[in-house]
């Protein structure tokens, strides 16, 4: 069996990161984005009924931000506009810890590795599974940040999204290159068992 149907992962906890199911960015996503909501609902689900540990990753923007000060994009995910509220379907339990940050990554400059440590998820030990969009920028980072920190990552690829096709064959491509792989699995949902 290859990696993907049959993962060699330790017997630590898992944690599901779920990042940026926002109403702005699933919305420029367009309809092709559905049925990944409704795959990371199932999956979120399970997560909640085995008391997993979850982490929601917000995308949130200043006016100031240098994406449009210095760079000139286009002005996008402000603070306190309905865009950055999560879908529906992946709205946050009261529970749930939520990282917010203001790049593709969920590492620099957020709380992440402080809320790694509250829930107890530790590298060399646990596997996070990401999912998300986009999948060749912030699910993108994600899984590269968890994967340069040792922990074991797991990416349903069922679960991400990319506006383009060929940001998802580019993510995918990477995710399952001798760079990442002894680290990071893609897979299908279905497949993850979570202990």
């Amino acid at each position: 069996m290859n990696n993907e149907t049959r993962m060699n992962l330790p017997k630590g906890s898992f944690g599901l990161v779920i990042v940026d199911m926002q109403e702005e960015g699933c919305e420029k996503h367009g309809p092709g984005v559905r049925p990944v909501i409704h795959k990371i609902q199932s999956l979120l689900n399970r997560f909640r009924e085995a008391d997993g540990k979850i982490i929601h990753v917000q995308s949130v923007r200043a006016v100031d931000h240098p994406e449009f000060t210095v760079f000139g994009r286009k002005v996008h995910l402000l603070e306190g506009n309905p865009g950055v509220e999560f879908v529906e379907e992946l709205k946050p339990l009261p529970t749930e810890t939520v990282v917010q940050k203001s790049s593709h990554d969920c590492f620099y400059r957020t709380r992440m590795e402080a809320v790694l440590q509250n829930l107890d998820l530790q590298p060399c030990r646990d596997t996070i599974v990401v999912t998300g969009i986009g999948s060749s920028n912030c699910v993108y980072h994600a899984v590269i940040g968890f994967s340069i920190r040792n922990y074991f990552v797991v990416v349903p690829e069922d679960c991400i999204h990319a506006i383009r096709p060929e940001g998802q064959v580019f993510a995918l491509s990477q995710f399952r290159s001798s760079a990442y792989n002894f680290n990071v699995r893609v897979a299908n949902a279905n497949s993850i068992k979570i202990s």
